[in-house]
């Protein structure tokens, strides 16, 4: 979540143009790490990974300019009011989350320390993943202040959302992203990747207490609502 805009806000084609780029670099990131990780260019795995991805970041980019046009502005703005642990939750989520690709393309498209995954395991790692993407498209949907940044947007209005997913769970987009990063390292044919894929979960885990408790202290609503959501992450867990 995020709240100070710029002196210049941008508009909603300049925002699609800055978020495209910035999802180009990181896809062309994606594959230096992926194919340079595994030594070789003909890792099949690895080409189907890295096509999925960037497929559903921008299919996911050119809905959100024909949904949301001013989400799009928000999320590509950068703020100056961002929660001090996101500062140092996110860096380190990056880096864990590029340490998983890295150590899947070591083991698997390398060395192959874990062996050969079975198709079935892969073919359910993709279907969870592809389930934690529709999770996130169906948060974004129904909330219209689901920005980048852990921080309010006082200047847009913010209020709590309670539909979609948000009437069973408070946080939805953090459990996609625990799900995601559980099962990239099987997508890519790696068992070792699930530990550094497990430590980005767990940063997610632990942005979702920090936020949490941030909102029930600065969002008005929210502690009401939290009342009535009581599950952070977990359906009937917590």
């Amino acid at each position: 979540m995020s709240s100070k805009g710029s002196s210049k806000q941008l508009t909603p084609n300049a925002a699609l143009l800055l978020m495209f780029v910035r999802t180009f670099f990181s896809w062309i990131f994606l594959a230096i790490i992926l194919f340079i990780s595994a030594g070789r260019i003909d890792w099949k795995l690895g080409w189907v990974f890295f096509i999925i991805w960037g497929v559903l970041k921008l299919v996911s980019l050119l809905l959100l300019r024909w949904q949301d046009p001013d989400l799009l502005v928000e999320r590509a703005t950068r703020h100056g009011n961002t929660q001090s642990y996101d500062r140092i939750i996110i860096p380190v989520y990056f880096i864990m989350s590029f340490c998983t690709i890295g150590v899947a393309g070591i083991d698997a498209g390398c060395f192959q320390w874990s062996g050969f995954l079975p198709a079935s395991i892969i073919v359910i790692a993709y279907i969870i993943y592809l389930l934690g993407n529709v999770l996130v498209s169906w948060a974004v949907t129904v909330n219209s202040f689901f920005s980048s940044e852990s921080c309010l947007q006082s200047d847009r209005g913010q209020n709590v959302t309670r539909y979609g997913p948000y009437q069973y769970i408070r946080h939805p987009a953090y459990l996609a992203a625990i799900l995601i990063w559980l099962v990239t390292g099987p997508m890519l044919g790696s068992w070792w990747a699930v530990i550094p894929g497990f430590l980005a979960a767990l940063l997610m885990f632990i942005r979702t207490v920090f936020e949490d408790r941030m909102l029930q202290v600065e969002l008005a609503g929210y502690s009401d609502y939290a009342k009535e959501i009581p599950y952070r992450l977990f359906p009937g867990i917590w």
